[in-house]
């Protein structure tokens, strides 16, 4: 989120804006750099913590509660006038024949900001570090930014091509043009790659849709 052009502007208009929506849940999240203090003290958590499950309701003539069969509701009606182990025996063969339903329903997240995909945390970092490193190395070329950031990133390109390098091939005052050609093609290709993934979770963030991407 403080990568996205759009409400970093926002934040600095007080909230105005596109995205004052998106604001008026998360705040000025350039606010400060302390992470645990917007998640905890401020409560931002709570945006991404499931709802307090429901709890079972009585249904009478004194409720606006309309019985209903839907995703995630089964209303059921009990005489009272019925023993309550026999009771209990029925609501059990009951709850077994919605037991597909009742799964389907307990997968549906029901937080404010729904988490759409469970990211790998390491492959987020790596997106994120080139991502921040090539807004601020603009002028450099994405082999180059490879170059700079590999070893923080934990990015990785094989340096042989054919069982050769481009080490070996100085050493033995050999041209090596084409082989490095390759690694730097190699390069750019992850390099372009986590620029793209970082983009798509950034954009989205601004609609409001949080660790998704299309494509790879």
């Amino acid at each position: 989120m403080r990568r996205h052009e759009g409400y970093r502007q926002c934040c600095a208009k007080g909230g105005k804006g596109q995205y004052a929506k998106l604001y008026a849940d998360f705040g000025d999240v350039h606010a400060h750099d302390d992470f645990w203090r917007w998640w905890s003290k401020e409560g931002h958590s709570e945006l991404f913590c499931e709802p307090t499950a429901r709890q079972i309701r009585v249904v009478d003539g004194n409720s606006s509660f309309e019985p209903t069969l839907s995703h995630d509701t089964l209303t059921i009606e009990l005489p009272l006038e019925v023993r309550t182990g026999h009771l209990l025996s029925h609501i059990r063969k009951v709850l077994k024949d919605y037991e597909a339903k009742a799964k389907a329903a307990k997968r549906i997240s029901r937080a404010k900001y729904p988490i759409a995909t469970k990211p790998v945390l390491t492959s987020l970092h790596q997106h994120l570090v080139v991502w921040d490193a090539q807004q601020a190395n603009p002028k450099l070329k994405l082999h180059e930014l490879y170059d700079l950031v590999h070893v923080d990133a934990g990015l990785y390109v094989s340096e042989s091509v054919e069982g050769e390098t481009v080490a070996q091939l100085k050493k033995l005052d050999l041209p090596y043009d084409d082989i490095l050609r390759t690694i730097r093609r190699r390069k750019t290709n992850l390099v372009k790659r986590h620029l793209n993934i970082a983009t798509q979770y950034i954009d989205n963030v601004g609609k409001g849709v949080f660790s998704y991407r299309t494509t790879r």
